[in-house]
């Protein structure tokens, strides 16, 4: 949670500074029980192995889509057993042991560099004008559209049970509503200075308000929150492509941000059993440090320009309809 530190991070000690009120509520949350059904019963492991075939440009092609096909296999599995359950238990697909562990060894990102890469040398190879580059164009169309659809599959359970979870709810909106503040270093160009500011002393203020609290860092850090603000952020790309919309563009950005810094809460705190514990503080204050800030401001970039390429490949291959896109 942050706080086992020996010491609070130097500029997280502005928070003791008078501040000024804010409209922002910030809602209670408890740590969210497990299901009894977690301990006896899984679904298959993922294999670390077929991640790196899939994402490896020097892997021959065949191999590198038989690798993608095999993690949409064993999300199927997993898939299967997610839809037999009642949406609302404890416990719900990105709960599961199995699926948290391969997406913690990077499954999601794993497809989503295969997609980009993959899409990129097909543009580079369509330019050659080539037989050549027209074989390599429709071998690399194959891999990015098998991508593609493991990547809709691990997004399309956000919407399952979504609904039912009212804590995870309120607590990405008022992240997302607190990210978008003025005194939000990520709402700045790169380059631009960290003020210490009242307004970066708001924005800290209430960051460490909801993420110090042991339940809501829990459930905002969960996989379950992090694809949902991954969905949010497709969504407001194509509704973007639709028209040139305030709303949506302002839920890209928050989108992306929570994507940012809730990845780095996630496995800030190291890893204990092997599994990521998540930290706050270490995160809040490289992003309020010039260079952190700098660092996070262009991951934020890179996740919206590889989930706007998403978008344009799920209206490609025919996916959007069932993410609500």
């Amino acid at each position: 949670t942050g706080a086992s530190t020996p010491e609070i991070p130097r500029r997280i000690k502005h928070l003791k500074a008078k501040i000024r009120p804010s409209n922002i509520h910030v809602p209670k949350a408890k740590v969210p029980t497990k299901s009894d059904v977690s301990s006896t019963s899984t679904g298959p492991a993922g294999d670390p192995k077929w991640l790196l075939t899939a994402k490896t440009p020097g892997e021959p092609v065949s191999a590198r889509i038989a690798a993608v096909n095999q993690v949409g296999g064993w999300l199927q599995s997993h898939l299967e057993r997610a839809i037999r359950k009642t949406p609302g238990e404890s416990e719900w697909f990105f709960e599961d042991k199995e699926v948290v562990a391969y997406l913690d060894a990077g499954l999601y990102g794993s497809m989503l560099d295969v997609l980009t890469h993959t899409v990129w040398s097909i543009i580079d190879a369509e330019q050659k004008g080539t037989e050549e580059g027209a074989l390599k164009a429709k071998a690399g169309a194959d891999l990015a559209g098998a991508a593609a659809g493991v990547l809709h599959n691990l997004i399309h359970p956000s919407l399952r049970a979504w609904n039912t979870r009212g804590q995870t709810q309120a607590l990405l909106m008022t992240l997302q509503q607190v990210l978008q503040m003025p005194g939000c270093p990520l709402m700045h160009e790169k380059g631009v200075k960290v003020q210490q500011s009242d307004e970066v002393r708001q924005f800290t203020a209430l960051a460490a308000k909801i993420l110090s609290n042991p339940g809501a860092l829990a459930v905002l850090t969960g996989h379950h929150t992090i694809a949902r603000a991954r969905l949010q952020l497709l969504r407001a790309i194509v509704q973007k492509g639709k028209e040139e919309d305030e709303k949506a563009t302002a839920q890209a950005q928050q989108s992306a941000m929570a994507v940012v810094l809730l990845q780095r809460c996630r496995v800030a705190g190291g890893y204990v059993d092997g599994a990521p514990a998540p930290a706050w503080e270490p995160v809040l204050d490289r992003l309020l440090d010039d260079e952190g800030a700098d660092e996070m401001r262009a991951e934020a970039v890179a996740v919206f320009e590889q989930h706007n390429l998403l978008a344009s490949a799920f209206v490609k291959f025919g996916f959007e309809g069932s993410v609500g896109l």
